[in-house]
């Protein structure tokens, strides 16, 4: 059942504040000094006498709507270490962050204690200021299921410790897994070990989120190969990733002068050749010879 919206909120905050919950309610059964709490996602926190109140959340899905008191957000998605990037913590992904062995992989990575201690530092001090507003902090990693919660329900813990009382809520961890590339896979991948920053590249543009490099036989001049850091096999995997990607697709082609094709395969009967996705911008011109469909291999 959708939030009953507050008359007083303008149309663009009526559709972020009141939209209906997206996904099943999450109980965090960590151990804590105040109990398992309950929430849904999409509809607003409770009342309580916790005065502080933590959201973890996948950034995949989009941020959650951010209060208008004192917040914090955290992202950890390059400060924690992911269950999902090596082989031998393959057998964790299927847990999420609130199970001991995630939990402890995750706060084991150089910094973790200190940025949970850090936060909660700063919690404190926001609330010591807001009086009698509530303080929340968003902390973030790509899916939601592993690095955010643990993290969140540490800084709860170390709240907890010196009395003070958070809510703690989880927004994404209990969506469905979206498939991931075994572990070693990952390690063979030369897009991936490009991503890294292990294996030369051609690097023509750098984003956060993906990087364009010029590949190793262009089929007409000015070719070039646009790809997410974060693996996925194909562009229908994840599509919030595939739409990032197409962004900085677009932003690119529309830097270059005349025609062009930007095309992505989908499988070896599509004439996909590297399972990690990437998107070919190619500059086109009347009489280049390049017929459709094409392999790399193609003169």
């Amino acid at each position: 059942m959708a939030a009953r919206c507050p008359v007083h909120l303008s149309e663009e905050n009526r559709r972020e504040t009141c939209r209906p919950p997206t996904v099943t309610a999450t109980r965090d059964r960590s151990p804590g000094p105040y109990g398992p709490r309950l929430h849904t996602a999409g509809e607003p926190m409770p009342r309580s006498a916790a005065p502080i109140r933590i959201t973890s959340y996948g950034a995949r899905w989009g941020a959650p709507p951010r209060h208008g008191t004192g917040a914090l957000v955290l992202d950890v998605r390059d400060r924690m270490w992911d269950p999902a990037d090596t082989a031998v913590t393959a057998p964790l992904v299927a847990l999420t962050g609130l199970h001991p062995e995630v939990r402890d992989y995750v706060l084991s990575a150089p910094d973790a204690r200190q940025t949970v201690e850090r936060t909660g530092r700063q919690l404190l001090a926001l609330h010591r200021a807001a009086t009698d507003e509530e303080i929340h902090l968003y902390v973030a990693c790509w899916y939601g299921r592993h690095r955010a919660p643990a993290v969140a329900r540490a800084v709860a813990d170390w709240l907890a410790e010196r009395g003070t009382a958070a809510d703690v809520e989880h927004r994404d961890m209990a969506r469905p897994l979206i498939h991931r590339e075994p572990a070693r896979q990952l390690e063979a991948c030369a897009f991936c070990r490009m991503a890294a920053g292990t294996e030369p590249v051609p690097l023509v543009r750098d984003w956060p989120d993906a990087f364009a490099i010029v590949p190793r036989r262009p089929v007409t001049p000015g070719h070039l190969l646009v790809i997410p850091r974060r693996h996925v096999r194909d562009a229908t995997t994840d599509p919030a990733v595939t739409a990032a990607v197409m962004q900085r697709t677009a932003e690119l082609g529309a830097e270059l002068t005349g025609d062009l094709n930007i095309i992505t395969a989908a499988g070896p009967a599509a004439t996909q050749t590297v399972f990690h996705a990437h998107v070919h911008l190619v500059p086109r011109r009347t009489g280049d010879g390049l017929p459709l469909p094409w392999t790399p291999q193609r003169q």
